[in-house]
């Protein structure tokens, strides 16, 4: 059942509702200046206060509440499981976290079905937010902050969804979920991306000193003028450099306890990806 989010304030909105799924978020900022807790505040209104709302009205009525979150939630470090103390450094992690506390401490209080999802950085059909990376590798060219041998958590969109069926059937209540592809780099990301589109990337990279140089002065204006700078919309500062250019690996070991194996292989996954992106004109 599709329900409008302002039906959600009507106690009558989830009657009939079993399973709730809930995946909306605000994943960008809107605008490109803000105060310095000013995205901070609209991520919350959505990714937190209005997870709450939903919440709330769910309580007493549906049996399962999935949520998703994010691997943002939980931070950045090269090995991750679900027990990791959270600590998120972005905006949007640090709002999906306050969800996750809200949710659990709902669980905890007064038994709350929740399931979390954290999914990784998801790629496939219909994300046409990244269809600029693919169009890079149609040119040959890997746009990465370092030399790209570096271990991202990735997941595939078919196997996100076959993962978070397996979670609402067969998760425990209260718990959390990595869902990610078995570690990839970068590299290999890449090299398989423009694999499938017939292409052979060449090796250049950029230098993660290089982008040291320029972030460094962004934030210096930033502390100036007491403002944040996002250009085009992307949250890209200092901690950018180093989350893209290090290890970054969150355990799919739980999910696997629970009899998942993916629906789609790694390299079967970047051709279909491809086909759809050609198919819907991105590339």
């Amino acid at each position: 059942r599709r329900l409008e989010i302002s039906s959600i304030y009507h106690d009558s909105a989830l009657e009939g509702v079993d399973s709730v799924f809930h995946l909306a978020a605000n994943v960008r900022p809107s605008k490109w200046v803000y105060s310095r807790t000013g995205l901070l505040a609209e991520f919350n209104k959505v990714n937190f206060e209005g997870t709450k709302v939903l919440a709330d009205a769910a309580k007493g009525r549906v049996k399962s509440f999935v949520f998703y979150s994010s691997i943002a939630a939980a931070g950045v470090s090269p090995m991750l499981d679900e027990t990791s103390t959270t600590m998120p450094e972005t905006d949007y992690g640090m709002s999906k976290r306050n969800a996750e506390e809200y949710l659990s401490g709902l669980h905890k209080n007064e038994g709350f079905p929740v399931k979390i999802v954290r999914p990784g950085s998801v790629y496939g059909a219909r994300n046409r937010n990244m269809g600029l990376l693919y169009r890079f590798f149609d040119l040959n060219f890997f746009p990465t902050i370092g030399t790209g041998d570096n271990t991202l958590p990735f997941t595939y969109v078919e196997n996100l969804v076959k993962a978070t069926l397996l979670i609402e059937e067969k998760g425990l209540p209260g718990e959390k979920y990595f869902v990610t592809e078995d570690p990839v780099s970068m590299r290999a990301f890449a090299n398989g991306s423009a694999a499938a589109m017939g292409r052979k990337l060449n090796g250049f990279y950029l230098p993660a000193g290089f982008m040291y140089c320029g972030l460094l002065v962004k934030e210096a204006l930033e502390r100036l003028f007491f403002l944040r700078f996002f250009p085009m919309r992307r949250d890209v500062r200092l901690e950018s450099v180093r989350i893209a250019s290090g290890n970054w690996i969150c355990s799919n070991a739980k999910l696997k306890k629970l009899g998942y194996t993916p629906a789609v292989s790694f390299e079967e996954s970047l051709v279909r990806t491809v086909k759809w992106y050609k198919d819907n004109g991105v590339i």
